[in-house]
């Protein structure tokens, strides 16, 4: 009997943060909608594309041949290629889209208080605060980004608190896990690049706040491990390296969206609804901010630092930041940022960890105090709810069912029938109804190439209808009927890697191309056959193995030496 006593003490708080996640799904049972955000239609297609891989045993690590339009573009291979697939099996297993987006959102939100839990966990707090804490995380805009405008980022956020507990043994044992930090950086390389450079940040001011402060036998040693952590990291992203150098030294690839207004998305601005969402994180940063200077001299160093941190990336998120300037300069690491609401991920997750080490240290006792703070949570989680409620109502409005309609084209006039498709086993046709011109990672003429949703929408989306498009031998197949003998442009990628073979015979040399990478060819009159894959590469075989066989190792002995 004392053992299932155990048991039920070990397992109660995972099993009320299960139970939390829950709950936020309910606004989807009730409603029985689909909230299509700004980018739902092109993590849609990206996964479409792995799990259609997995289904039909058609693999091609590089291009797409089940996703955006079967156009062999490149897209996973350069945004989180692990995830992807993952992400990819998760799709699969779903009955339909409905399913993955309810599925997806409750396994976000209870990876992502179960995260939180940890890290809380690790730095020593009790669990009368790790619960609530948690819950209010999964309420946080980091979290719920992915809930309402399917911001990946989210799913970087999900992990970001558990990546951060090397950081703890950083500044209270002057010491850097060299593979846990490898791990941490390496996991969130392939869920998400930008959390990664994100989450880099995060170490790097933990790492400076250590070194600096500590004499030139710890430094050596702090030195020492950092580059242990970065030999083991690369060996941990030796995938992606290669894909970016590979496809980057080949072509001129187009980069996303480029924001020439970043100063406008400050969370001042534009962007006030991370602030706000849900309204008690303000008063949660008023509060860290009153405790920590009200007792500043008897906080600990972990606290010193998590607070000084959190504060530096909420000036990133604000106008205080020089924004305006910085993006006049044209830089490209400025530019890959796009928004300067991304460093609210990283502010929130050590906001929260400074109010867990302050409510652990200056334990408050006030029964008033505890019920304020669980009326705030409940408020908070109901705020939520009815956020997700307003997103999903707009699904059931006659015209505009979509939460975002930027550079998306319905290529039916049937409502109905795409609402229908969302909820239905065949997951191509909803992708087929909503497109969505999105030109990221295409190979482009030239870096001033304008226009490039349009160009897209006109040379891919637009001219699907004429030709037919299949998948055999893990290459793509493209077939046509040909009118004249004379040169069009076949709605496909072409990279410089990229096979054509063109009715039997392999198109060599340098094949014509539009500004984006539709190759020009010569049809004859008649039927035409258009066969498209990625050059095979052994190279590419054996980094994906020693990939592989690194994250094995790697993990193994970190739970071996633990």
């Amino acid at each position: 009997m004392s053992i299932i006593s155990q048991q039920v003490k070990k397992s109660w708080p995972i099993t009320v943060l299960f139970l939390s996640s829950i709950l936020l799904l309910t606004p989807f049972f009730l409603d029985h909608a689909m909230i299509i955000g700004s980018d739902t239609i092109f993590h849609f297609n990206r996964l479409y594309d792995t799990a259609m891989q997995m289904k039909h045993g058609n693999f091609q690590y590089f291009i797409s041949m089940y996703g955006f339009q079967s156009s062999g573009r490149i897209v996973n291979a350069l945004y989180g290629p692990s995830m992807a697939y993952l992400q990819g099996m998760l799709v699969l297993i779903s009955p339909s889209w409905f399913d993955y987006q309810v599925l997806s959102n409750g396994i976000l939100y209870f990876i992502s208080a179960c995260s939180l839990y940890v890290l809380l966990k690790k730095a020593g707090v009790r669990v009368s605060y790790r619960i609530p804490l948690s819950i209010l995380y999964m309420t946080t805009y980091s979290v719920q980004y992915w809930t309402l405008r399917q911001g990946f980022s989210s799913w970087g956020a999900a992990l970001f608190p558990v990546c951060l507990i090397p950081l703890i043994n950083l500044i209270e044992k002057k010491t850097l896990s060299a593979i846990q930090t490898a791990i941490c950086i390496g996991i969130m390389c392939q869920i998400h690049m930008l959390s990664a450079m994100l989450l880099v940040l995060v170490y790097a001011c933990f790492y400076c706040a250590t070194f600096f402060t500590n004499n030139i036998e710890i430094k050596i040693k702090l030195l020492k491990q950092l580059g242990l952590a970065i030999l083991i990291f690369s060996f941990l992203v030796l995938n992606i390296l290669y894909s970016f150098i590979a496809i980057y030294s080949t072509n001129n690839i187009a980069q996303p969206f480029i924001n020439k207004w970043m100063a406008e998305t400050t969370i001042f601005r534009g962007s006030s609804y991370w602030l706000f969402y849900p309204p008690i994180l303000m008063v949660v940063m008023l509060f860290v901010l009153w405790q920590a200077c009200r007792h500043w001299k008897k906080a600990s160093q972990l606290l010193k630092v998590t607070t000084i941190s959190s504060m530096l990336f909420f000036i990133l998120c604000t106008d205080l930041f020089p924004w305006k300037i910085l993006n006049n300069s044209h830089n490209q690491l400025i530019e890959t940022i796009q928004f300067p609401f991304r460093f609210f991920v990283p502010f929130t997750v050590l906001l929260l960890l400074a109010l867990g080490l302050i409510l652990q240290k200056w334990h408050i006792k006030s029964t008033v105090f505890g019920i304020v703070c669980y009326i705030l949570l409940v408020f908070s989680l109901i705020q939520t709810s009815m956020s997700t409620s307003n997103a999903l109502r707009i699904w059931h409005q006659t015209d505009s069912f979509l939460n975002s309609t930027v550079h998306t084209y319905l290529t039916s006039t049937n409502t109905r029938k795409i609402k229908n498709s969302f909820f239905i086993s065949d997951k191509e046709q909803s992708l087929k109804y909503v497109v969505k011109s999105t030109p990221d990672y295409l190979p482009i003429e030239n870096t001033t190439c304008k226009n490039k949703y349009e160009l897209y929408y006109h040379l891919v989306i637009d001219k699907q209808k004429y030709f037919k498009k299949s998948v055999q031998n893990n290459k793509l197949v493209v077939q046509w009927q040909g009118r004249y003998v004379k040169n069009i442009q076949v709605p496909i990628i072409k990279y410089a890697n990229t096979v054509l073979v063109l009715n039997h015979k392999q198109l060599h040399g340098d094949v014509k191309h539009g500004k984006i990478g539709t190759p020009i060819v010569k049809q004859q009159k008649g039927w035409n056959q258009l066969v498209v894959y990625y050059r095979r590469d052994c190279l590419l075989t054996v980094i994906l193995l020693v990939n592989c066989l690194s994250w094995v190792t790697v993990v193994y002995t970190n739970y071996k030496f633990k």
